[in-house]
């Protein structure tokens, strides 16, 4: 019986032990970078003055495969596809008429062809024309890859595009704002968040860019976890919502204790100091901090009750 009994309190400990043990995570190894046909840059800003004439900027193209490619250059508007910041290439709806840009906007080229290894500079002018007004404009330069042999066989036609993202502003009368609409995360009652996802609305009419800190702090106030906002730098496009995902990387090695923990969050835009506060409750219990009292509880019980047992007298 004292066998067994030590067998079980081996065990309890073991699995304590276990519990106790910090989770670790694995890096994600970075992907290749893409070879082939390119488009640079992939976004580009610009800012028009009200007694701006024009404004002009280039792109480049470039091969980077062995054959000569055709490419075929088009501007299209865009909106937003969703929340998750996807692209919306549209044509004449109310959201690109109100913030388009192809009205104003002039190719150098609708057609490029490319030699292998070359690359080339487009020109495109954006004509500051009265209508124009003042605020946000968005259009998407496309490159359609033409392709020049006819497939054969059981060879399937790709039509590969590739984009540049025109955002532009309208000084004289834009209107700039976020507001943090809601704050989600991955937590529960067993166990603390690692991810805060925060739904961020642009009630204004140019788009903005938003920045700041979020915090996961201790029932005693103590930073634990910390994030930054949008490292990607993910614009939000006017009148639009977007979801941002901010990863938390822990600060402090305090074991977590139960209780009522805050997420703080701190943020603002790109182009402004001040900063806007919001925050969340969440409680947690800490089950792993329970779990290893009560095989505490069990481990001196069986203890006692092994140490109180009478042994047997020799006869």
């Amino acid at each position: 019986m004292a066998q067994r009994n030590k067998r079980i309190l081996y065990g309890l400990l073991l699995l304590l032990s276990v519990m106790l043990l910090p989770a670790q995570g694995h890096a994600a190894s970075p992907t290749a970078s893409a070879r082939g046909i390119s488009i640079s840059p992939f976004i580009q800003t610009l800012s028009i003055q009200p007694n701006d004439l024009e404004k002009s900027f280039s792109l480049k193209l470039s091969n980077n495969t062995s054959s000569i490619q055709e490419l075929r250059l088009s501007a299209q508007d865009f909106g937003s596809l969703d929340e998750t910041g996807g692209v919306l290439l549209e044509g004449g709806s109310s959201y690109t008429k109100k913030y388009g840009l192809t009205s104003w906007l002039q190719l150098g080229a609708d057609t490029v062809v490319l030699q292998p290894k070359q690359s080339r500079e487009i020109p495109v002018v954006i004509q500051n024309r009265s209508s124009l007004q003042p605020g946000g404009h968005y259009a998407a330069v496309v490159a359609s890859v033409k392709q020049l042999d006819a497939p054969t066989g059981n060879e399937v036609a790709i039509n590969q595009q590739l984009m540049s993202l025109l955002l532009v502003n309208k000084t004289g009368g834009e209107k700039y704002a976020l507001n943090l609409t809601n704050i989600e995360q991955n937590g529960n009652w067993f166990k603390l968040p690692t991810v805060v996802k925060l739904r961020f609305q642009n009630p204004g009419n140019v788009h903005v860019v938003p920045r700041g800190t979020v915090e996961l702090k201790s029932p005693g106030g103590t930073v634990i976890a910390r994030g930054i906002i949008n490292s990607e730098s993910a614009f939000v496009l006017p009148e639009t919502f977007r979801e941002i995902y901010v990863p938390l990387e822990k600060v402090a090695n305090d074991f977590p204790a139960p209780g009522l923990y805050r997420i703080d969050v701190k943020y603002r835009y790109d182009g402004i100091d001040k900063t806007a506060e919001k925050s969340e409750i969440l409680r947690f219990i800490n089950l792993q901090l329970w779990c290893g009292l009560a095989i505490i509880v069990i481990a001196v019980l069986l203890i006692s009750r092994h140490s109180k047992k009478p042994s047997k007298s020799a006869s």
